[in-house]
């Protein structure tokens, strides 16, 4: 909900059905003014050809994401600077949902055509349950499960679409990009050395566990000079698993958080 500062005073003095109708018509008019706003930014016309191509992979993955136009950028330039520089390692996304920043990631890395890997790790299924760690649940506004709302099976994108837009519109290499379909404490044990080292992981589980589970099974493959996304540093779970661990693994990388609440750090 838009106004977050106000959140948590309408909450108290406002009956819950009340406030579950304002911040279902906030966010309902905040969802409208960004959708025109990005609409007319990313139609803008661009002189500069790389400015061109850009613009255009974003218009390929934003109806395919609910990650912001920052969000989507960003990724877009940390994969960029991986290729660069010349950093090795697989493009990694854990939290694929309907697969806009996995396409950017994947895009990246076939136009770089050194064969490398993407590895994508999804349940397929949305979101697992919250656990204590995750702090309360905001209320539910959207009928679909592809919403962005945070709540048991939402955030969904399934097999079949994700597996339709990155091999069949897209065109993307089966060889080289692999779509994992699992809950992460399953998949990921699984497959860490098949994926060997890491130029740029990428966490979108929304969840303390989620979250935890990741880094814990991935970051020691991320080389030096390879990039971290955290997604969803912005709630409450998804922070306290980040600051454990790497507290845990005494590792304080410079971190960049943008205006969304999402952490970045090179490590």
């Amino acid at each position: 909900m838009p106004f977050n500062n106000a959140q948590a005073l309408l909450r108290k003095v406002l009956p819950e059905s009340a406030f579950n109708g304002l911040y279902q018509r906030a966010c309902n008019a905040y969802d409208a003014y960004i959708g025109l706003y990005d609409h007319i930014y990313y139609r803008l016309p661009r002189l500069d050809r790389g400015d061109r191509e850009t613009m255009r992979m974003l218009r390929t993955a934003k109806p395919h994401t609910m990650t912001s136009r920052e969000g989507l950028t960003w990724t877009l330039y940390t994969v960029r600077e991986t290729v660069g520089y010349g950093v090795h390692g697989a493009f990694v996304e854990c939290g694929v949902a309907r697969g806009g920043c996995s396409a950017l990631m994947a895009m990246v890395a076939s136009k770089e055509g050194r064969g490398r890997n993407t590895w994508l790790f999804d349940s397929f299924e949305g979101l697992p349950p919250q656990t204590p760690e995750d702090g309360e649940q905001k209320a539910i506004r959207h009928k679909s499960h592809t919403a962005n709302d945070l709540a048991t099976g939402y955030c969904l994108g399934t097999w079949d679409d994700v597996y339709d837009y990155l091999f069949c519109q897209i065109g993307l290499n089966q060889y080289e990009v692999h779509l994992v379909k699992g809950w992460f404490q399953s998949s990921l044990p699984k497959h860490r050395e098949l994926i060997g080292d890491i130029a740029v992981l990428r966490l979108d589980g929304d969840w303390y566990e989620s979250t935890k589970c990741c880094l814990e099974n991935l970051y020691s493959n991320v080389v030096s000079g390879g990039w971290v996304i955290i997604d969803d540093y912005q709630l409450p779970g998804c922070k306290k698993a980040v600051d454990e661990y790497l507290l845990s693994v005494n590792q304080i990388p410079l971190m960049y958080f943008d205006a969304n609440g999402r952490a970045y750090w090179k490590k």
